[in-house]
Parts: structure tokens; C-alpha cells; sequence
């Protein structure tokens, strides 16, 4: 009997500890890994902005930082204690608009090598962003070439699109698709949310779902209702949202009457690697954000003015910057932390450092 009691709390306390684990996760945002190679230029020729935007930024980047970029990352992945257990990319991992069926079937695939040659010693949990399914054959092609990467990287072969979740110890990581109209996001959450048993969980999505730029750009935004419902899923479950989308770092607390949201924004697109030190911070959450680019449409400046100081009304914390680089999510299942960590471009220590866990609590 006493031996049968010894093993019953072995049993409990291994499972126990098992469970209250260490980890740590790598977060990237928008990367927009692009090629000349992967472009019709002549179709690509009759979209004058983007055509600028890749032949003078995307491919200048890719080519200038990519791979060291990727050996930061890679490095990283093997010295972080504790031990990473994903590398989480916000969508956008390629650029897009190949301007072809053929085009975008190879710039889909030319993306998922980049992945494998980066040889991190970990798996990339992948959102879709709009860029990776913009221009002709693309949504085709994403379905082709990084579903099937999604299921090779979770070792899970039954997902289906790119609304998916990640288990790994005690942390859960659902994906979700803003642009698949045949899946209802809230529901789709709720039911993998109350299934799930870990003791942290990430919601990734590539729009922010609260706006945190001059731009208002936010998932549901031109409904309300559906937008209450998915913060309402998010803040039951004291589930943490990583965003992209809107290349700025961000850090912003929403409080809902079902408790606070917490949502972390990052970029990955690395223009100039020694840009370390911000130009500006911004920390004042009300109607002065959507003034900050006066260029930008201001046609629709009062709106904007108008969503944002409504929405101020529920944000108690707030940070935003333009530096890109990476973050690191630390986990401690033992003391119930989530902590945040921000490298900026390819700075060797952090910018930021936020106890995440301190924003979560009513």
C-alpha cells in the first residue's frame, strides 16, 4: 500500500511538472520574402505602387537581410533558456503579387524553401496574411504549397486551411483566417478554446483585432457585432493576440466586460539592421493616433478620429513604435507568467521587456 502511494505521487507530481513548464516562443511579423524571379513584371508593370514597392523595397530587403536575418533566428531558436518550442510567423511571409498561376505557385513554393533553409531547430506555426494570397493563382497556390507545410511543421496531417491550433506543453496556439469566408471565426475559436486544456493560449491573426494605428485597420471592422463577439471569445478564454499586419511594434490592454484583451503586434521586415533606437514612441491612446500621418486620407480623418476615442474609453495601456525585429514569449507554467521580450532589427539585446501576465489581470 505504501509503495502503491509512493507511485500514485510520483505519478502526480511528474504530471504536474510536466504540465507547469518553461518555454519559449520566437514571433515574427510581416517578412514579405520576395524575389524578382517570382514576379510577371509585366503584369506587375501595371500596378505602378507595387511595382516600386518590390523592385526598391521587398526584394532590396530580402536580399540584403534575409539570411543573416535568418541566422539571428536560427541562433536564436538554439540558445534561448528555456528552450523555444515555435517560431510563430504573423502572415505575410511572402510578398505576393506574382502576377500568374505559374508565378504564384513558384513564389509559394520558393517561400516554404526559405523556411527549410533557414534550419531552425523548431517548428514555424504560420498565419496567412493578405499579401500571400493577392494577385492571380495565389489563393490556389497557398493552398498547395503552405497548407501542406503547416501539416508537415505541426506533424498534424489533418489540417485543412489556415485556421489551425498548435499544442506544445502547456501552451496552446490557434491560427485564424480572416479571409475564408466559409468558416465563422468566433465560432471556430470557441470551439477550439473550450477544448483546450493548456494553462496559456495565443490567438494569431494577421489584422490586429483592436486598431492600434492612424489607419483603423482591424478584423470586423465593418461589423460591429461580429467584432464584439470575436473579443468577447478572445477575453473569456484570457487568450493573448499576436497581430501583424500594419508593420509597427504595439502593445496595447482593452478591457471588455468579459475581462482585458492583451494584443502584441510585430514586423520582421527588416530595412536597415542597425535601426535599433526608435524615432518616436508613441503612448497616448485617443484621437491624436489617427493624426499622427495627417497624409494619409483625410477624407476619412474625423472617422477615424471618431472610432479611436471610442475605443480609448476601454484602453488602459498603450505602446507603439515603427522598429522591426523579432519577439521572444516566455511561458512559466509553475508561476503562471507570460513575459514579453522585443530585439530590435538585429540588436543583440532587447529594446522592450512586458510582463504580460500584469496586463492580463482584471
Amino acid at each position: 500500500m505504501k509503495q502503491f502511494s509512493i507511485l500514485v505521487l510520483f505519478t502526480f507530481l511528474f504530471g504536474y511538472y510536466a504540465l507547469a513548464q518553461k518555454s519559449s516562443f520566437i514571433v515574427l511579423g510581416d517578412l514579405h520574402y520576395d524575389l524578382l524571379d517570382d514576379h510577371d513584371m509585366n503584369w506587375l508593370g501595371t500596378k505602378p505602387d507595387d511595382l516600386l514597392q518590390v523592385t526598391k523595397e521587398y526584394t532590396v530587403y530580402t536580399e540584403k537581410n534575409w539570411s543573416d536575418f535568418m541566422t539571428i533566428i536560427r541562433n536564436k531558436a538554439v540558445s534561448e533558456n528555456p528552450p523555444v518550442k515555435a517560431v510563430i510567423q504573423l502572415g505575410d511571409l511572402s510578398e505576393g503579387l506574382a502576377g500568374s498561376v505559374q508565378m504564384a505557385k513558384q513564389m509559394a513554393s520558393n517561400a516554404m524553401k526559405s523556411i527549410e533553409a533557414a534550419i531552425v531547430p523548431a517548428p514555424w506555426i504560420i498565419a496567412k496574411g493578405n499579401h500571400d494570397v493577392t494577385g492571380p493563382g495565389s489563393v490556389e497556390a497557398f493552398q498547395e504549397f503552405y497548407v501542406p507545410m503547416f501539416r508537415k511543421q505541426t506533424n498534424n496531417p489533418d489540417i485543412k486551411n489556415a485556421s489551425y491550433s498548435y499544442v506544445v506543453g502547456d501552451v496552446q496556439i490557434t491560427c485564424l483566417d480572416p479571409w475564408d469566408k466559409n468558416t465563422n471565426m468566433s465560432a471556430f475559436l470557441e470551439k477550439e478554446l473550450s477544448a483546450s486544456k493548456a494553462k496559456f493560449k495565443f490567438v494569431v491573426i494577421h489584422e490586429p483585432v483592436i486598431p492600434v494605428t492612424e489607419r483603423c485597420w482591424h478584423t470586423f471592422r465593418k461589423n460591429p457585432e461580429q467584432h464584439e463577439k470575436l473579443l468577447e471569445v478572445i477575453a473569456r478564454h484570457k487568450a493573448i493576440v499576436l497581430c501583424g499586419h500594419l508593420h509597427k511594434y504595439s502593445v496595447v490592454r482593452r478591457t471588455t466586460q468579459y475581462g482585458p484583451i492583451v494584443q502584441v503586434m510585430v514586423v520582421s521586415v527588416i530595412k536597415d539592421r542597425n535601426y535599433q533606437i526608435p524615432t518616436k514612441v508613441i503612448t497616448e491612446y485617443g484621437p491624436s493616433l489617427a493624426e499622427n500621418v495627417p497624409d494619409w486620407q483625410p477624407e476619412t480623418l474625423e472617422d477615424r478620429k471618431a472610432i479611436i476615442s471610442e475605443e480609448a474609453k476601454q484602453v488602459t495601456f498603450f505602446k507603439q513604435t515603427d522598429l522591426p525585429g523579432y519577439a521572444i514569449i516566455k511561458t512559466d507554467g509553475k508561476k503562471g507568467t507570460v513575459k514579453l521580450e522585443y530585439y530590435a532589427a538585429f540588436g543583440k539585446k532587447p529594446y522592450d521587456r512586458i510582463d504580460l501576465t500584469k496586463l492580463l489581470k482584471p
